[in-house]
């Protein structure tokens, strides 16, 4: 053997002995943490053994979605009057409420008319009338100075200012105040040139206070007027503005073409994610639980049983015959319906009739609530060998994780199914999701805009379908009982 092979020899015998010697000290105490560092700034400490997580909270659990919010987020909105500015707002922060941000709107033509300036005119909107552009000014910054009190809170909280804000100068001030609040301030422009939505904005406008008791035809030529005095002054975001460094979302057509500039951060990318996919089209979301098996008799956590009942199986075809029925009165993409199901053998069971009518999808992500060591215990079972845990899960379901492999809480769930509403909001048809109790109560409050708190207590029948219908001012939410309707019909 050469000298250069005894050298490697003996270097990997000296490798070999170090990872031995390492592993043994390593496993000499399984509760030996071998890997320290202190508690950083956010009230971590980095741990590692084999009874505890990468990463323990000494004080707090600071939710995932504080991540890209080490400061405060302001969306100011930009756009001529109805361009759907309000629309894409409430849009906005049913959303970022439902993942678990603390939102507040913050609109300046509110502010107005609780200011007592209800019935301002068109002139009171034109640039070459310089005391009501002086007071529009006034009133646009006393409603900043409310949102940032309002901030100042917390620095985990994401406001939106909607205004027109259709001027650079507006813009600049905006800029301006954000940085010396130490604010990251993203601007969400939408622009519509489509005629037909045009009018229809128009129309729903002549709603508002401004308008009340006012003849239609005048109310429509005033504000007309109105959006001509903005349109003379108007100046869409450029890429130049706060020396290269603006940040903005650029909606035309209300997701028809988006433009993003600068949306750093986790937060900013996840508000864009989101607005690439959202859409004004006519189309219906039926919610529906599983049909009824062997399980639901004994409520048993994370139910799989895909046995049904008598009562199941007749639903599986009620459900298929009225959803057909349904869809059958809608024009458009909306009449075409896709079905999404969870993965299960009950799932499957449940869609047996649809399947064969429409195009359907399985995924895990819709299946139910996961129970980790208490998966398939009845609620007695559960009640009685663990009255603690069981104790802990009643007095707070939301956050309550299920111990053991794969547990989850109704937080986990709302993480688990976040691409599920990506897909429901981007799908211009009609879509059936058939799910379990927990999932359907997390994909309803998304639409309904229930807070988080009320989640698991929320109440759903079997063997009914909820028909939603989104539209400029929300979500509308029918009951229907199928075997009923198709016993009328």
């Amino acid at each position: 053997m050469d000298a250069n092979n005894k050298l490697i020899t003996t270097f990997s015998v000296t490798i070999m002995i170090a990872c031995v010697y390492y592993i043994y000290k390593r496993n000499r105490n399984k509760n030996e943490l071998y890997l320290t560092k202190k508690p950083s700034n956010k009230g971590f400490k980095i741990v590692e053994d084999r009874n505890k997580g990468a990463i323990e909270n000494e004080n707090e659990v600071v939710a995932w979605n504080a991540l890209g919010l080490e400061q405060p987020l302001v969306i100011a909105m930009v756009g001529l009057p109805a361009r759907g500015k309000s629309y894409l707002v409430k849009m906005i922060i049913r959303y970022l409420k439902w993942t678990g941000f603390e939102c507040e709107v913050f609109n300046v033509g509110s502010y107005r008319r609780k200011m007592g300036m209800a019935s301002a005119d068109s002139s009171f909107f034109d640039n070459s009338n310089p005391n009501a552009q002086q007071i529009r000014e006034q009133l646009a910054m006393a409603v900043q100075d409310d949102m940032y009190m309002w901030l100042a809170e917390s620095s985990k909280r994401v406001a939106i200012f909607d205004a027109t804000n259709t001027t650079i100068s507006r813009r600049k001030k905006l800029v301006q105040r954000a940085k010396r609040e130490n604010v990251f301030l993203l601007f969400v422009e939408s622009i519509c040139n489509d005629q037909a939505v045009l009018t229809r904005n128009y129309e729903l406008k002549l709603d508002n206070d401004d308008y009340k008791g006012m003849d239609p035809k005048k109310a429509m030529a005033d504000f007309i007027e109105r959006v001509n005095a903005y349109e003379k002054v108007y100046e869409t975001i450029q890429d130049d503005e706060d020396n290269g460094q603006i940040s903005y979302i650029k909606l035309i057509n209300v997701g028809q073409k988006v433009i993003t500039s600068n949306c750093a951060g986790y937060v900013p990318s996840q508000v864009a994610f989101y607005l690439q996919n959202v859409h004004i089209q006519p189309r219906r979301i039926y919610l529906s639980l599983t049909a009824e098996n062997l399980d639901d008799f004994s409520c048993r956590v994370g139910g799989e049983s895909s046995v049904l009942s008598e009562a199941g199986r007749q639903y599986t075809l009620d459900l298929a015959k009225y959803i057909q029925l349904e869809q059958e009165n809608l024009k458009g993409l909306g009449k075409e319906l896709l079905i999404l199901a969870g993965s299960m053998s009950l799932h499957a069971e449940t869609v047996l009739h649809l399947r064969m009518l429409y195009s359907c999808y399985n995924t895990p992500l819709l299946n139910e609530l996961r129970g980790g060591d208490f998966h398939g215990l009845s609620k007695e079972e559960f009640k009685l060998k663990f009255p603690e845990e069981y104790n802990k899960r009643e007095k707070d379901k939301l956050n309550y994780r299920y111990p053991g492999v794969g547990g989850e809480s109704y937080l986990d769930v709302i993480e688990r199914i976040r691409p599920v509403i990506i897909e429901l909001e981007r799908q211009r048809r009609s879509v059936q999701i058939v799910c379990h109790l927990a999932v359907l109560r997390c994909i309803y409050a998304y639409f309904m805009g229930t807070t988080r708190e009320k989640i698991p207590y929320l109440s759903f029948k079997k063997h009914h379908i909820y028909k939603l219908t989104p539209g400029p001012f929300g979500c509308k939410c029918e009951e229907i009982n199928p075997a009923e309707e198709l016993f009328i019909a």
